[in-house]
């Protein structure tokens, strides 16, 4: 097999992946895609085939044209960029729980590659357990012996093996694909090409190699050891954590904005018949008749009344567009999927230990409590191969966030996921309100969730029903 083989899983998530992307980069990336995420109707693939034959009246750009401007009517909503930011925000205000030893304190502030900390490390983390469901973290030393985090994108890991080790998964090959600059002059270029960085274990020892998409050598092959290769006493694991979105296995995870994704998509495709039946009905198709084979239509005025000759008839056919009211509904539909989607992954409800709620919420979906959890632990353990790699006591690394969202701070995130849904008063906030009822975020009346939306406080100064210590 070449270096470039996909892992199964791999390959059964990318499609995932490709969509959570777009849907990140907006609404002009899903429109870059073309049919493949808004299809052409019978009639639009039909006026293509007719533009081919010789005898066509209609030109290839013409025919062409009448799927662009399906397309560009469409409207996909930016639902996952937006709730997004609002899970980030809930996040953010978390303070997670560092201690290091003293030869690895540097990391507290300076933690990636990039320069960036550990706290910023595991937002995005977060983000990306959010957006991809797994994000994978490698110990690293640089020239001068100083510890880092490579981090990668999901699409990276391309290839893994596990070997059973005592009855434990351990990794045995990872093969990580990353993007080179060229070799050239032109200083202002991006041109890249693919190269593979392969970490494997070699007779046990741990071993990193950097191949062409020929599987030729690019490096030397590499057996780091303690302190990035000043001791000859190579390490016997790979240091390198798949942090999912449920847990911190080499398996990939469920997506958690995943179905709100797929809602936004759907809501794209309605949109375009939408929106192209409103156009046709607002365009109506004139029509004349009682002409003769010479008459000249005269046209006047600034609306363009027709001069018709004696017994001249003319008129308009109208769109009826019966099927805009149902589209409509099941555009709205979908609206709402993408808000119950939304508060399933924000659930919190009332108080638990951290390993109760996680197992709980485990069960049944993926929560933001969860994501939370795992982001802090997969960094925890690459934190410890790093102080392994060091010869430094791994029991000594903590790194840990307990996350604390109060009721207060989930709903104002909640109303503001919806309140991005209903744009334009499109859907009665009092469905929306029902919809949070529904996934058990909040059992507060349409009234006080109104006042919530707005200044944060229940109404009259009568306080928001406390969380139950007992749950």
């Amino acid at each position: 097999m070449p270096v470039t083989n996909h892992h199964d899983e791999y390959d059964n998530h990318s499609e995932d992946w490709a969509l959570m992307e777009e849907s990140l980069q907006g609404e002009w990336a899903i429109k870059r895609a073309g049919t493949g995420r808004l299809p052409k109707t019978a009639g639009q693939i039909e006026a293509e085939c007719l533009a081919r034959t010789e005898d066509s009246e209609m030109t290839q750009a013409e025919a062409q044209s009448l799927y662009t401007g399906y397309k560009e009517r469409a409207e996909y909503p930016l639902w996952v960029k937006d709730s997004l930011r609002t899970m980030m925000g809930l996040v953010g205000r978390q303070e997670p729980t560092i201690k290091l030893p003293a030869a690895m304190a540097g990391l507290e502030s300076e933690a990636t590659a990039d320069g960036f900390s550990l706290k910023q490390l595991f937002l995005r983390t977060v983000s990306a357990t959010l957006t991809k469901g797994r994000k994978p973290l490698v110990a690293n030393f640089d020239g001068d012996g100083k510890p880092y985090v490579s981090a990668y994108t999901a699409e990276s890991a391309i290839n893994w093996k596990e070997t059973a080790v005592g009855g434990r998964r351990d990794l045995s090959l990872v093969v990580l694909k990353e993007a080179r600059p060229k070799s050239q002059i032109d200083e202002f270029s991006h041109d890249a090409e693919d190269a593979y960085r392969v970490l494997d274990l070699n007779e046990g020892r741990y071993r990193v190699r950097l191949l062409d998409g020929q599987g030729q050598a690019i490096q030397d092959e590499q057996y780091p050891g303690r302190q990035a290769g000043e001791s000859s006493e190579a390490l016997k694991f790979i240091p390198l954590v798949f942090v999912g979105s449920t847990d911190n296995s080499a398996d990939c995870d469920e997506i958690p904005l995943l179905t709100m994704a797929k809602a936004a998509l759907k809501y794209y495709q309605l949109s375009a018949d939408y929106y192209t039946a409103l156009h046709y009905t607002a365009h109506p198709q004139p029509w004349v008749s009682g002409l003769d084979d010479d008459s000249e239509l005269r046209v006047t005025g600034p609306m363009a009344a027709w001069m018709l000759p004696t017994d001249g008839k003319a008129d308009y056919l109208e769109f009826q567009g019966a099927g805009i009211e149902a589209t409509r509904k099941a555009m709205e539909a979908q609206r709402n999927s993408a808000a119950e989607s939304g508060a399933r992954v924000i659930d919190v409800q009332g108080v638990e230990s951290g390993d109760a709620r996680k197992a709980r919420q485990d069960d049944q979906h993926t929560s933001l409590y969860s994501v939370v959890v795992t982001a802090a632990e997969g960094i925890e353990q690459v934190l410890k191969y790093i102080a392994t790699w060091q010869g430094l006591n791994p029991d000594q690394v903590e790194f840990s966030v307990e996350p604390k969202f109060s009721r207060e701070e989930v709903d104002s995130a909640m109303m503001q996921i919806v309140a991005n849904m209903v744009m334009a008063g499109e859907v009665p906030r009092k469905v929306l309100f029902e919809v949070l009822r529904k996934a058990q975020l909040t059992d507060l009346p349409d009234e006080k969730l109104e006042a919530l939306r707005e200044t944060g406080d229940a109404p009259d100064g009568d306080p928001l029903p406390a969380e139950d210590d007992t749950k």
